[in-house]
């Protein structure tokens, strides 16, 4: 088959969606299908294998975090002509209800049509506005993947007509795993990493709140963030130096920082339907705690692993209690290594393929 991926954001900017994209399209190309993936331009990419650049990227806040919106005047031209010059048995879009790629790629599409819906909203009724301004392309989707129950739960009440089906996202198991390259400068300390975009829903705050608790109970413990971002401001003197704030890193180091930890920490607050950051810190051998939220009790398998949303005290007690006790440790490192082998990216480019194909014989 030949197979159009669209969403409005790629590498290299970082975020789950980039990594979706990158690691399906490569998944589905082993198993013998032709990829196209179809994005904003960027000023630092210029000539790449098997992806269609169009337009200009802006850099906008939703969600509680950044987004990427692809403009042009020109652009509903490019994609219909691009559409029009190819032609693709699928066109998969990612956020399929954003008000430029994924909208033009359905709407300029004769292929089957397929969307996956990564994110859970909050703060407003999004897909109801979705319903209101997007129904013409709606109906012109022949099936919907869901990364989880939560995304399900969010967007089924508003098309309950739709053919659905849940896939969960996967994680690089030759990337990301427990051998290979280290940090040394960890190695003398307990570190606790926190790995994502410096945005308020993803809790950073949380687990700052909680530190000079995890400090004080194990004063060889240090914080490093690493992510794109403005780091807070009111952060407790008593562990300013203890806190190392490391920006945006290259992809070839996540895994190492991620192997480098003694402990992974998600403190998110909602919006999350996977916890695709989970699935890599586990499957790169690293214990990993996160808040209990819908999108995250899909993944983490075991309760000891799990602490009270937006509770810094809730969070500290289980660092602690893992840093401290080694037996526990090495238990929950070995439930995530089992937990992230299920998530393998060929399984999941099988998955897909298998329902373009149901979805090929009734169109």
């Amino acid at each position: 088959m030949r197979v159009l991926q669209v969403s409005d954001s790629y590498y290299p900017d970082p975020g789950g969606v980039s990594e979706v994209l990158f690691h399906l399209s490569h998944a589905l190309k082993s198993l013998g299908h032709e990829v196209v993936i179809l994005t904003s331009r960027h000023p630092k990419v210029k000539n790449e294998e098997i992806v269609k650049r169009v337009g200009w990227r802006i850099k906008l806040q939703a969600n509680k975090s950044e987004v990427i919106w692809t403009f042009s005047p020109s652009l509903p031209f490019e994609v219909r002509n691009f559409i029009r010059e190819n032609s693709f048995d699928v066109i998969h879009t990612h956020g399929p209800f954003a008000p430029n790629l994924p909208f033009l790629a359905l709407l300029y599409s004769d292929a089957v049509n397929v969307a996956t819906f990564h994110s859970a909203f909050t703060g407003f009724n999004y897909y109801k506005l979705a319903k209101f301004a997007f129904t013409s392309v709606s109906k012109k989707l022949h099936g919907s993947i869901c990364v989880s129950k939560k995304a399900l739960c969010e967007i089924y009440p508003h098309f309950p007509k739709g053919n659905y089906r849940i896939i969960p996202n996967g994680v690089d198991a030759n990337r990301f795993k427990p051998e290979g390259e280290k940090i040394k400068d960890f190695s003398d300390s307990n570190t606790i990493l926190f790995l994502g975009r410096l945005d308020p829903r993803k809790g950073l705050p949380i687990l700052i709140k909680a530190f000079p608790a995890i400090k004080k109970a194990i004063p060889d413990t240090k914080l490093v963030v690493v992510g794109r971002g403005q780091p807070p401001k009111d952060i407790p003197p008593e562990v300013k130096d203890s806190i190392l704030f490391k920006g945006e890193i290259s992809p070839e180091m996540v895994p190492v920082y991620y192997r480098s930890a003694n402990l992974y920490c998600s403190p998110a607050l909602g919006g999350e339907t996977f916890g695709i950051v989970l699935l890599e810190a586990m499957a790169s051998g690293v214990p990993a705690i996160a808040s209990d939220i819908e999108g995250y009790r899909e993944v983490i398998p075991n309760k000891e692993m799990l602490f009270r949303k937006g509770d810094p005290h809730d969070l500290a007690n289980k660092a602690i209690t893992i840093l401290k006790d080694d037996s526990l440790k090495e238990k929950i490192r070995e439930i995530g290594l089992d937990t992230a082998k299920r998530y393998n990216w060929i399984n999941v480019a099988r998955e897909t393929e298998s329902f373009y194909k149901t979805l090929s014989t009734k169109s």
